[in-house]
This record gives structure tokens, C-alpha cells and sequence, in this order.
């Protein structure tokens, strides 16, 4: 709908120079892959002068899922093998705000299909867009932009990315949240306030503490002693398939709502207030191993906190981006 002629040229200084050179003798283009002619390709003068135009930066940026994984690779377009291009082309997801569909996302298919015979993404998810705080859009002109530089300072990265996914639908325009942000701040020092009560623990029973980050949760439960620690066990268990069939079917926002629900109100409510009064090595076990699998569930919302978590108790040896996901 709307599609007209596509003027791939722009009178712009920055961009790639179109690769067409005019000839001062016979006026004929030498068009060319990029390289520059050392004559023309009609008569042979050396007298010539390349376009001042630049590409259209939609015509450049469309190229990018194949000319990216071709950068390093010496096999040609379209062919398969150990390349980058082989391995990754076409991938599995393309992210992009649904502002863009025309400008960027129909032209990467059309360039695509056109440069290898293949699409370069099997699916396309839109986010929506971040307006300022009243649900207008965030406009130089209008001097309303937040700057995310500056909330990343107040509240945290982790706070900010997670404020930003809980509580709004996939695809969905947002209204910037002050309480969201907050919140999620809030969020961050619960979860340091679990590693401070596991990193005391494990010093108070010294040598008789372990962390084990090997075990499956059936493994788990089956070295679980204690009746209620086997309960949590279990929730945990069933708590792994639901935030990964959120994850599978892009429903971010419930699955970082159901993992701030269960981590702070679950728990660290009940389950840790439970554990203070009794905990023993075997207790410890759980403790420590239930936690390691809820970073791991959070890991995408909020990688820094937890990869630092994860590093200072030791409970995993690999980084988290590229350990397991757990599996109940």
C-alpha cells in the first residue's frame, strides 16, 4: 500500500558515495562495485568524476543482515558453509520498533531475497515506542526528551531495562514511569539483599556450606531433606516451563511480572523468612541452588545484577549469559 519508485539517492555529506563515475569526454557512467576506474569504460579517458550523491542510508542499513556476516567471510553470497553468513543467515528474529516497518524492514527482505535468494529473518518483533511521562512523544523541538543516559545514573541499567519491559504488552507504546523505575530499584536491592543473606550464611557454616550448581531441579529435590525446602523445589520446578513459554512466545512483560512477583513476594517473603530460623548445610543446598535458577530466569531482563551476583556468591562457574538455562 503506498509503495512508489524507491529514489535510492541523497544530496547529503555523510553516507556511502554512489560508485558511478562521470566521464568529462564522452559522458558516459562507469558504474563499478566500489572501487574506483582508472578510465572510462567506453572511451578509455582518465578524466572522471564521481557522483557527489550519497545512498539513500535505508539503502545501506537494508544490506546490513547480509553484508554484516559477510565482512570476515571469503565464501560468496547465497552459499552455505562454516562462514558467519552460513551459520547465521537467515536468523531466527529480527527486533525493531514498528515505526521503521516500511523504511527498514521491508527493504532488508527486498535486498535480502535480491543478494542471496533468502530471506535474512524467519520473524519480525515490533516493540513500541517510549513517550515522556504525560504519553506525548519525545521531541527535540518539544524540549520533553528524557535522557536514558541520565536515569541509568538515578536508578541502575538493570533498573531501567526492567522498568521499561514489566507492566507493558510487547509492541505496545509506553508512557515513561518514574514508579515503574522505582520500583525496579527497589526490585535490584531486594535481590543484593538475598546474596547478602546467602554470602553471611555460607560464612556462618564455614566449611559445612556447599554450592553446587550442577544438579537439575529433579536432582535437587531428590537430595532434598527437609519437607518444605522439597515444596520449594517444586515451585521452582514449575516456575522454570512458565517463564520460558513466555520467553518462547516474546510475553516479556509476564514473564519479568511473574519473577518479581515469585522473587520478592514468594521467596524472600516466605520461603527465606522461613529458612532463617533452621538453616542447616542441606538447606544451604537449596537455598543457594534455587536462586542461582532464579538469576539464570532473570538473567535477560536484568544481566548486569545478576551476573555480578552470580560472581561474588560463586554460584555458577560459567558467566551466566552462557551458562544452561535451566530446565525443571
Amino acid at each position: 500500500e503506498n509503495l512508489r519508485d524507491w529514489n535510492i539517492s541523497r544530496q547529503i555529506v555523510w553516507g556511502i558515495r554512489i560508485p558511478a563515475w562521470f566521464c568529462e569526454k564522452c559522458s558516459n557512467w562507469t558504474i563499478t562495485e566500489g572501487k574506483t576506474p582508472e578510465k572510462c569504460s567506453k572511451c578509455d579517458s582518465k578524466s572522471l568524476r564521481q557522483d557527489s550523491d550519497t545512498f539513500d542510508t535505508w539503502f545501506s542499513s537494508g544490506q546490513w543482515p547480509v553484508i554484516a556476516l559477510m565482512s570476515n567471510s571469503k565464501s560468496k553470497m547465497g552459499k552455505k558453509g562454516s562462514s558467519d553468513f552460513g551459520k547465521f543467515y537467515p536468523t531466527s528474529v529480527m527486533e525493531t520498533a514498528y515505526d521503521i516497518l516500511k523504511a527498514w524492514v521491508t527493504r532488508m527482505v527486498m535486498l535480502g531475497i535480491y543478494l542471496t535468494g533468502d530471506v535474512p529473518f524467519k520473524q519480525v518483533l515490533f516493540h513500541g515506542i517510549v513517550n515522556d511521562p504525560y504519553g506525548k512523544k519525545m521531541s527535540k523541538s518539544k524540549g520533553n526528551v528524557v535522557n536514558p543516559l541520565e536515569l541509568i545514573v538515578q536508578y541502575g541499567a538493570d533498573s531501567v531495562r526492567f522498568a521499561l519491559i514489566y507492566g507493558n504488552a510487547t509492541g505496545n507504546d509506553q508512557s515513561l514511569s518514574y514508579a515503574k523505575l522505582e520500583g525496579a530499584r527497589k526490585f535490584t536491592n531486594k535481590l543484593w539483599n538475598i546474596a547478602r543473606f546467602i554470602n553471611m550464611k555460607q560464612e556462618t557454616l564455614n566449611s559445612k556450606s556447599e554450592i553446587r550448581n550442577n544438579l537439575t531441579i529433579e536432582q535437587l529435590k531428590n537430595e532434598t531433606i527437609n519437607k518444605l525446602d522439597k515444596e520449594w523445589v517444586g515451585k521452582i520446578g514449575e516456575l522454570v516451563p512458565e517463564i520460558t513459554r513466555y520467553l518462547d512466545s516474546y510475553q516479556f512483560n509476564l514473564a519479568a511480572e511473574r519473577l518479581y512477583e515469585f522473587i520478592w513476594h514468594e521467596f524472600a517473603d516466605k520461603y527465606i523468612e522461613n529458612v532463617k530460623g533452621r538453616i542447616d548445610k542441606d538447606s544451604f543446598l537449596v537455598l543457594s541452588s534455587l536462586f542461582l535458577v532464579q538469576l539464570k530466569l532473570l538473567h535477560p531482563f536484568m544481566p548486569f545484577v545478576t551476573e555480578e551476583i552470580n560472581e561474588q556468591l560463586s554460584l555458577e562457574k560459567k558467566m551466566l549469559i552462557i551458562s544452561d538455562w535451566p530446565e525443571s
